[in-house]
């Protein structure tokens, strides 16, 4: 299972993040995601051959507009993430306004494609309706973007209800990796998770990521992994 860590908490201190990237690089998770004032400092504490590192983008509300977006991946690139996390801009998505995305993908997708990175999306589930959300899926293939999360996670969220966004998504795309953004942090969710079929998971929380470290040891030394 595909495990993203994400620092979002602005009010974090110095201290504090370089203990916290100790921790996490410890559990070996498959990628680490931060805004972009941390990613020179995590840049030279990870090795990025091992683990992706991946910088928020326009987030979590994503009203900036096009030049500003694509400028604030240039940074994230020349800083050294090898992806980029980019929020879908809600009011373009709120306004069925299909085009405009489009044009929005086109401009990331080219820029990540010169720099060999990775670009991955963040949709907020509750705002679209069913008909939005497949409609971005079709774009998403259009555009090849493989790695996506239905929401943000800077809002409450329901886990049953993040699951079931995440199923859908996966369901109407040909080929996408959908990570569940809900709050999980036990053995019940994460075989939830398992039994979906889902690509993975994205936690902000080291209980969590401890929890499901001890978790998939016990589930490996039962299968005889």
């Amino acid at each position: 299972m595909y495990i993203d860590f994400a620092i979002t908490n602005t009010d974090i201190n110095d201290t504090d993040v370089k203990q916290l990237i100790i921790n996490i690089i410890k559990y070996k998770v498959d990628s680490i995601t931060v805004p972009y004032y941390l990613l020179r400092n995590l840049k030279a504490s990870i090795d990025t051959n091992n683990t992706h590192l991946s910088c928020l983008i326009d987030y979590p509300l994503g009203i900036s507009d096009l030049k500003t977006r694509r400028f604030a991946v240039e940074q994230a690139i020349k800083a050294g993430a090898s992806s980029v996390d980019i929020t879908m801009p809600q009011n373009l998505a709120a306004n069925r306004k299909y085009d405009k995305i489009r044009e929005d993908i086109r401009a990331i997708t080219e820029l990540c494609a010169e720099h060999t990175v990775q670009p991955r999306y963040i949709l907020e589930y509750r705002v679209f309706d069913h008909h939005c959300l497949k409609k971005i899926c079709e774009i998403f293939d259009t555009f090849n973007i493989r790695h996506i999360y239905p929401s943000t996670g800077y809002f409450i969220d329901n886990l049953a209800d993040n699951i079931l966004a995440s199923i859908f998504l996966y369901q109407n795309s040909k080929d996408i990796d959908v990570l569940c953004t809900g709050n999980t942090w036990t053995d019940k969710h994460f075989i939830t998770i398992a039994k979906s079929g889902l690509f993975g998971f994205r936690t902000s929380s080291l209980f969590a990521l401890e929890n499901f470290v001890k978790y998939d040891s016990i589930r490996k030394n039962k299968n005889g992994v």
